[in-house]
Order: structure tokens, then C-alpha cells, then sequence
């Protein structure tokens, strides 16, 4: 199969996004002002699953995706058995008909433990800032306009 670049296959895209909960707020980042989309728009760590290298041992593959792309953005280590249904909250699709992707959108709930260090993040070069929020702040945040109300839509969906 030929391997594409942050896609599944050549029409077909798995996009998942993380919601880190702690202590009745939760983590969004500032994206780089040259990303492709929704430039220095806030939003969620997230990332793309690609076809893997081999398929051998690939059960959970979406789960060690999530895993991988929350530490890579954020320095957050989370299990990949916590990516399981009971934390979902949700499961979306959209079609791109000019370039003829499909893409499934899937929204986790991480509730971080109580110890847990809010000082401890390490943003990626594909951030700039990153902030603890409430959802009443939700508001004062700019998410990428339409583009980006479904993030504010699963945010508000993890309560």
C-alpha cells in the first residue's frame, strides 16, 4: 500500500483529537501561525494515524496513535489502553469533495491524575502557547471560527 503522509490511505483520513482533563480544566494549544489550517487558532493536541510500517501487531493501532501524538505535542505520557470507548465523546465524519477524502474525526475525554504537574508541558514546534481552561472560557478563545466550532462542540460534550 502506498504510504501518504498523515492520511490512512489516499482518500481516506483518521484524525483524532484529545481533551486532557485536570482539575476542572482542561488543555488546549496554540497552533504555529504557519499551519495550513486555522492559523494561531486555539485547539486540542491531536494528530493524524498513517497506514503502519508493517502489519504485524497492529490491534490498537488508533490508540497507540493517540498515545504517541499527545506526548509528541505536549510531553504527556497516557496509557493507550485509556483511549477506550468509555472515554469517546465523539465520533464525526466529513467528506472533502474536491479532494475526494473522507475523514473520520474521533474526540477523546484523558482525565489526568491528581498529582498530575500542569507545569510539566512541552508544546511542539507546531505550537506556540498553550493554556489550562475552564469550559466558562471557552468563549474567549478563538478556535478557528466555523472551521473549529466542532472542537468547542466536543469540549463541551466531555463534561
Amino acid at each position: 500500500m502506498k504510504k501518504i503522509k498523515h492520511q490512512l490511505t489516499e482518500n481516506t483520513k483518521l484524525l483524532q483529537k484529545v481533551i486532557l482533563r485536570h482539575g476542572g480544566k482542561f488543555l488546549i494549544l496554540r497552533r504555529d501561525g504557519d499551519s495550513s489550517s486555522r492559523p494561531l487558532a486555539w485547539d486540542l493536541p491531536w494528530g493524524n494515524s498513517e497506514w503502519p510500517e508493517t502489519l504485524e501487531n497492529i490491534g490498537g493501532l488508533h490508540k497507540k496513535d493517540a498515545s504517541r501524538e499527545v506526548f509528541e505535542e505536549t510531553g504527556i505520557e497516557i496509557n493507550p489502553s485509556k483511549f477506550s470507548i468509555g472515554n469517546l465523546v465523539s465520533f464525526r465524519t466529513f467528506f472533502e469533495a474536491q479532494k475526494q477524502i473522507f475523514s473520520v474525526i474521533v474526540g477523546w475525554k484523558i482525565d489526568l491524575s491528581n498529582d498530575f504537574d500542569e507545569e510539566i508541558i512541552k508544546i511542539s514546534d507546531e505550537h506556540v502557547d498553550y493554556k489550562w481552561i475552564t469550559s466558562d472560557e471557552l468563549e474567549d478563545y478563538d478556535f478557528g471560527g466555523v472551521k473549529g466550532e466542532f472542537i468547542i462542540e466536543m469540549i463541551k460534550n466531555s463534561r
